[in-house]
């Protein structure tokens, strides 16, 4: 505990160090030394902060103490992350276009790309806090726009950060990716949500599954960060409980340029264990399967966590050999009507977040526009120049399941907040009964105001089933069993097999068709 406060310490203190004395002696004034970095804004009568990585990693340079450190170079364009961004747009014109929701009220938009790094987040969140894109602890210098909420972080690690400077004034936050048990804890997260269960759900799922098919022994493989560690602790814990044993533990160390594979690749292959648990992100988990087909071991059943059981094929198709007959949970999804036809408008000429849109554009295309060399590119071998006027449509794989399990969380954030607004909205006008105390003036509002709505929200998914927040601020966990099988093209395809399901009536909440699962090792039988 005391450790997470004194890195939140260390984050935020250049910035709450409000202003410094100019050394001119003919201008002997306060100034405001502070540096920021550009996002996407969009105007609206009520504002929503947004925090993602539009990259995955930042380039991470050395600091002398004697002048300012340059700025980060983002690397690695992450297409999951821009699609979460796109939901989020798409939610918002939504939203603003329906006269049954917030009426004679725009939402407006804060974004930044964080490149999944923890200080980006901290200097993106006192940014948004401001209302501008500059950082002023304490103000908030657009008082004709409130600030409703901040959706993010997607990692849990850096979940926690922000919610702790949240935390102080009740701000609300909604997270759609970040899965830590910690974070069900109200004392410490008072102002936190998210659209996606606690692992607590999904190691207790997975436990189920060793139980249903009668593995006796059982190896854990997982990341070194908050999502890896406590997923495997909790599912070796329940693994334990349903009378199975765990032969071996072993972690991804992102410390190390080698991540570990090898050490962990050779405990795999020794190993008796026909069941191995990878309790990781994709990216994590690739440098493990390269040495695993160095290592050419023997197949195992892989049990796959919801954070890669449903990840775009077409990264992994070199896998294939090792992945099929993978087995897992995956997060359930909705259907979010005229989406796809709304990424396909999408083009380098829109107004808002063009410089995105381009770097999308060259990633997707594998083209650099001429007048973004050296710039905003970040291939490295650009085939040709792009001509901004290709089609998305044509584009296979850069959209799929697992993007749109993101996507749609991110859609019902916003979704949830518009409707603790609208409820908020009809509090002050009289339209619908609450204690006085939450019902603000106009718009006019504190953020535990809109908290208490926040925490009363029902709205209904495109699936029929209602969303709602328990009293830890998470929702109903559903999740679906998937299997990685063989398709008649020679490819892979992410089948679902059954279901687990928290809110089922009791005997029903997991669910499985044996018949219809495809196994790697030949003479597997359950």
């Amino acid at each position: 505990m005391g450790s997470l406060y004194t890195v939140v310490l260390i984050l935020t203190l250049p910035y709450l160090i409000p202003a410094s004395l100019s050394n001119d002696s003919n201008n002997m004034a306060c100034q405001l030394d502070i540096s920021h970095f550009e996002g996407v804004t969009v105007p609206g009568d009520v504002s929503i902060g947004f925090l993602y990585p539009l990259h995955l990693t930042g380039e991470n340079l050395d600091v002398t103490f004697t002048e300012r450190p340059t700025k980060i170079s983002c690397t690695a364009f992450y297409f999951h992350s821009f699609w979460s961004f796109q939901a989020t747009m798409f939610a918002i014109e939504e939203i603003n276009d329906d006269p049954n929701i917030l009426p004679n009220v725009s939402l407006g938009l804060q974004a930044y790309d964080t490149c999944n790094m923890l200080h980006l987040n901290v200097k993106a969140t006192l940014q948004i806090l401001t209302g501008l894109n500059m950082a002023i602890p304490g103000y908030r210098c657009l008082l004709d726009s409130p600030l409703s909420a901040i959706l993010g972080p997607s990692l849990s690690t850096q979940s926690m950060t922000i919610a702790h400077i949240l935390g102080l004034n009740r701000l609300p936050q909604i997270s759609w990716w970040s899965t830590s048990p910690l974070l069900s804890n109200r004392k410490r997260f008072p102002s936190f949500f998210r659209t996606v269960p606690s692992d607590r759900f999904q190691s207790s799922g997975i436990a189920q599954m060793v139980k249903y098919f009668g593995w006796s022994w059982i190896g854990l493989v997982a990341s070194d960060n908050d999502y890896g560690q406590q997923g495997i602790q909790l599912i070796g814990q329940e693994i334990v409980k349903a009378g199975a044993c765990v032969e071996f533990s072993e972690t991804i160390l992102m410390s190390k340029p080698d991540r570990n594979a090898p050490h962990i690749v050779n405990v795999i292959k020794r190993s008796t264990a026909k069941a191995v648990v990878l309790f990781c992100s994709d990216v994590d988990m690739a440098l493990v399967l390269d040495e695993w087909l160095i290592q050419n071991i023997s197949k195992k059943i892989l049990i796959a966590s919801e954070s890669w059981s449903t990840v775009n094929l077409l990264f992994f198709e070199k896998y294939s050999e090792i992945l099929i007959g993978t087995i897992g949970l995956a997060l359930t999804s909705g259907i979010l009507p005229n989406f796809e036809e709304y990424l396909n408008k999408i083009t380098p000429s829109m107004s808002v977040s063009q410089q995105w849109v381009k770097l999308l554009w060259e990633n997707a295309f594998k083209c650099t526009f001429s007048s973004t060399l050296n710039s905003t590119t970040t291939l490295k071998t650009p085939e040709k120049e792009c001509t901004g006027t290709e089609k998305l449509s044509n584009v296979h794989n850069v959209y799929n399941t697992d993007t749109l399990i993101s996507s749609y969380n991110v859609y019902i954030a916003v979704r949830a907040l518009a409707k603790a607004l609208d409820d908020l909205g009809k509090c002050s006008s009289g339209d619908i009964s609450a204690p006085s105390f939450v019902c603000a003036k106009g718009w006019n509002f504190k953020p535990w105001q809109l908290l208490y709505f926040l925490k009363k929200v029902r709205i209904r998914r495109s699936n029929g089933r209602e969303f709602y927040f328990d009293e830890n601020g998470d929702p109903p966990a559903a999740y679906d069993i998937v299997n990685w099988q063989l398709n008649l093209k020679g490819g892979i395809r992410q089948a679902k097999v059954g279901s687990y399901d928290t809110t089922a009536p009791s005997g029903e909440f997991f669910t499985i068709n044996k018949s219809a699962i495809m196994w790697s090792i030949k003479d597997y039988q359950v």
